[in-house]
């Protein structure tokens, strides 16, 4: 996946969708003057991401002071001594910018859109998602938003978590997402919470199973129907035949009903039908991620400088 390969300018051109110019963070011309080959990589609902080398983004907030990406940096910082290889890594956070490891395959929407489809490693997926969400569990959070778009591929089709601006504690109100990733509360529901319900591993497995229906199916729950009767039937619980026989609809049957008390027994039954208790392990490089700190983090003093200096700051981006 090459990404958007925008300019400012082509950002700029594409205001009207999505930013106000005068109001856009001038961090992301910053980082694109300072560094000639980087390019606009993406664009999220409040962030845009540029592409600094062939191993490492940046995730810009559009606005400056934006708390949705100083939310996920204090997630960034939780995750900080994690082991858990199937969230995306962050090397480096300064103020308004986060440091990433750059995943270049595509969200896992672009990789089941394929028009030349090779096949879906799906045990995998269920294990590697669960896992990351698990983990985000155990520290007493829920992902929050949980989708294809907020899932990226690394180069040996293995999923990464992404996208924690909207994490919130175990119990919050949940008021982010989409169908059928998400669903709504009638008015005057016991325990409502918010517009989706109150964040925890009711919300969090409801959003894994339509990820694992998607990971199976190749299309989306109810994507044939249309916007409102897609929302009236996941309110009233209603949803497509299983085969309770397969191991992986009697998963999906379990997340939509709620039957897993954590997220953490929703991975043990994933670990089952793998066919082993035992989780992914990978060595990981600890030279190669201090590395890239230093380099990311050179980055950033480099673009917080005064502006005069920038011309002078032509750092090596082949890492």
């Amino acid at each position: 996946m090459a990404g958007l390969r925008w300019t400012c300018d082509d950002l700029i051109r594409y205001r009207g969708h999505w930013f106000d110019t005068s109001s856009l963070n001038p961090m992301i011309e910053r980082l694109l003057l300072a560094y000639p080959s980087s390019t606009i990589f993406a664009i999220g609902g409040h962030s845009v991401v540029v592409h600094i080398s062939p191993s490492i983004v940046a995730k810009v907030a559009a606005k400056a002071g934006d708390g949705r990406l100083r939310n996920e940096q204090k997630m960034f910082e939780l995750f900080h001594q994690s082991q858990c290889q199937h969230i995306v890594k962050c090397f480096f956070r300064g103020i308004d910018v986060s440091f990433l490891e750059c995943l270049s395959q595509g969200t896992l929407h672009d990789r089941i859109s394929m028009v030349f489809r090779t096949p879906r490693p799906v045990h995998h997926w269920m294990l590697q998602l669960s896992s990351a969400v698990a983990y985000v569990e155990s520290l007493g959070y829920a992902h929050g938003d949980i989708n294809p778009q907020n899932v990226l591929l690394d180069d040996n089709d293995g999923l990464k978590l992404i996208d924690f601006d909207h994490s919130l504690l175990i119990g919050d109100r949940l008021d982010v997402g989409y169908e059928p990733y998400v669903r709504q509360y009638r008015i005057g529901a016991k325990d409502e919470g918010g517009t989706f319900g109150v964040a925890g591993p009711t919300t969090e497995q409801y959003a894994l199973g339509s990820m694992f229906w998607y990971m199976s199916r190749g299309t989306e729950l109810y994507a044939e129907l249309e916007g409102p009767d897609r929302v009236d039937r996941l309110i009233d619980d209603i949803f497509p035949e299983v085969n309770l026989e397969d191991p992986i609809d009697k998963i999906i049957d379990n997340c939509w009903h709620g039957r897993y008390g954590r997220v953490a027994d929703l991975l043990k039954d994933v670990e089952g039908i793998m066919g082993s208790t035992r989780k992914e392990q990978k060595l990981v490089d600890g030279s190669d991620e201090v590395e890239k700190r230093r380099i990311c983090e050179e980055y950033y003093n480099s673009v917080t400088r005064p502006q005069e200096d920038l011309a002078v700051d032509n750092m090596d981006t082949d890492n």
